[in-house]
């Protein structure tokens, strides 16, 4: 006898046998964590099946299927415990590596991840909001640069203005004046937040 059959022998003897039914989701518990289904056989209804592997649980990886969706149920050998092992359709999936710490719900609605109180994404339609979004849009750096630029252009035309001007005794300043009439003449135009917001994620 080789070891994969020594493994088989071991495995086969240990196993309690499975048997599955196909059903149809009538309601989803996402509090407890179960779902009644209607077997396609046409067998009684089964009630409070386990859609993970310890229905106490609050973390783990839970598929909560949709009402009316196909599912395949599991059950041991005495027939007392069922769990969904396949889902067709999902309403939504929910991720928690522990209670306190990292959540990811993915369903219709989009994407949300938290870690732990202070740390939050969400994506959906509308974009990629981080930690509520009060910050406003993330900064569009090609925009602010440019901005930047027309700033530090008018700030060079001063400085070159002052440079070239030479100070005449008692003319009452009219040199100077003279030397930055033109840089005086153009005015900057105010920025507006929406000139440089990426609204499709804000922070």
């Amino acid at each position: 006898m080789n070891t994969q059959e020594i493994i088989q022998r071991i495995v086969q003897q240990g196993a309690a046998p499975v048997g599955c039914v196909a059903c149809m989701v009538t309601a989803v518990d996402k509090t407890a964590r179960t779902c009644d289904c209607d077997p396609l056989n046409e067998d009684a209804p089964i009630l409070g099946v386990n859609l993970q592997a310890n229905q106490q649980a609050k973390f783990g990886v839970v598929q909560f299927p949709r009402v009316g969706s196909f599912v395949i149920v599991g059950f041991l050998s005495d027939g007392m415990a069922g769990a969904v092992l396949l889902t067709d359709d999902v309403e939504s999936i929910e991720v928690v590596i522990s209670e306190d710490t990292a959540r990811a719900v993915l369903d219709e609605q989009g994407v949300r991840i938290n870690m732990a109180d202070s740390i939050s994404v969400e994506l959906n339609g509308d974009g990629i909001v981080m930690n509520g979004g009060e910050l406003g849009g993330l900064v569009k750096v090609e925009d602010v640069t440019t901005r930047l630029n027309i700033i530090e252009k008018d700030i060079n035309a001063l400085k070159k203005a002052l440079a070239g001007w030479t100070p005449v005794p008692q003319d009452g300043g009219s040199a100077l004046k003279a030397g930055v009439n033109s840089w005086a003449g153009k005015s900057l135009q105010l920025s507006k937040r929406g000139d440089y917001e990426n609204e499709k994620v804000k922070q």
